[in-house]
């Protein structure tokens, strides 16, 4: 048998050194405006997150992503999109840690993430300000993907200023203007999204309903102006009580609803009693012109609360056994707080 020729100057494969793995090379200028492209096509921050969530996994080779963004009008960050289910203990640790941050100390890169052990590179997102508006975080990425996913971040800059220019015009058509809270066009909305939420993420939602009992006596006794003052004085003290992501909507006339995401029925019961409280325990109108102080009425309401998915499946559902659960206490006690019955199998799907 004739000996294996290699050829003039090429080594046989057994005597080839490796070569060293070279480092990806980065986006292209093109593959950048088309990625700027596809994020400023979606006017919405929460669309634009989901389209720089998937380009910054397949960009940075990462084997899970999560994408965080406003969740109001607080510093915090609340997840909006990614590949980890609720129940994984990876998502966990990144809520706990990008939330211990804060919006205003991230820097302007992306870079590594310290969160207990895991290999993680967050890429914050900002609009014209400063202060990140969001951020994704990636887990187990290449080594070589933080210059990429910051070129990304630059090219994505003026559709994320421009989305929050949308955002702040539209919460001017999502407001209660007596109230001062989220109306009932943005309840319908955004119930349906928390639900959905709830559904993929396999946690539990809250809805808590509530009417005042006697607001009809303040507009009879000193006029229908006393009464709308009343109703802006019962959103501040309820908003004080909530959580920033938790969401106050006057539903209608003297009724509102608190929407509670991650909440089961009985941490739903702790927030009712609070605000039960916080409305009975002192005089409403102190400052109201021929009122002197701790002359004001004294104002009470009454709450029912349903849950899902223990209580309810479905928007209809959920709405129809709060309400179903307020009433019960409307027609009886008043001032106190009723939780709906639990869900049969038999209710349907």
């Amino acid at each position: 048998m004739s000996e294996r020729r290699t050829g003039a100057g090429v080594k046989p494969a057994r005597e080839r050194k490796a070569a060293p793995k070279r480092a990806a090379a980065g986006p292209s200028e093109a593959s950048l405006v088309e990625a700027a492209l596809a994020v400023s096509h979606r006017l919405e921050l929460d669309g634009q997150l989901h389209a720089l969530l998937d380009l910054a996994r397949t960009w940075s080779g990462a084997s899970e992503a999560v994408a965080f963004g406003p969740d109001g009008e607080g510093p915090d960050f609340a997840v909006v999109a990614g590949t980890l289910g609720e129940g994984d203990a990876r998502l966990e640790t990144l809520r706990r840690t990008v939330r211990a941050r804060g919006r205003s100390s991230w820097a302007q890169g992306a870079f590594p993430l310290e969160a207990d052990g895991l290999h993680a590179l967050a890429l914050p997102l900002r609009g014209e300000a400063d202060a990140a508006v969001a951020a994704i975080v990636l887990l187990d990425p290449r080594q070589d993907a933080a210059e990429a996913l910051t070129q990304l971040a630059q090219k994505s800059r003026p559709a994320i200023a421009n989305a929050l220019r949308v955002r702040a015009i539209r919460e001017l058509t999502i407001r209660d203007d007596t109230a001062s809270c989220y109306n009932r066009r943005y309840f319908e909305e955004f119930i349906v999204e928390e639900l959905a939420r709830a559904n993929r993420f396999k946690t539990p939602m809250s809805l808590i309903f509530f009417d005042m009992d006697n607001l009809k006596e303040v507009n009879t006794r000193l006029g229908h102006a006393a009464g709308s003052r009343t109703l802006l004085e019962v959103s501040g003290r309820v908003r004080g009580k909530i959580r920033k992501f938790d969401k106050l909507f006057r539903f209608g006339g003297d009724e509102f609803c608190i929407v509670l995401p991650e909440t089961e029925w009985h941490g739903a019961t702790e927030v009712a009693e609070r605000v039960r409280e916080a409305i009975a325990t002192k005089p409403f109108l102190a400052h109201a012109k021929g009122l002197t102080t701790g002359t004001g009425p004294m104002m009470t309401a009454s709450f029912g609360i349903a849950s899902f998915p223990l209580h309810a499946r479905t928007k209809e559902e959920l709405v129809q056994r709060a309400d179903r659960a307020m009433q019960s206490i409307k027609s009886t006690t008043k001032n106190g707080i009723a939780v709906a019955e639990r869900r049969r199998e038999s209710d349907g799907a």
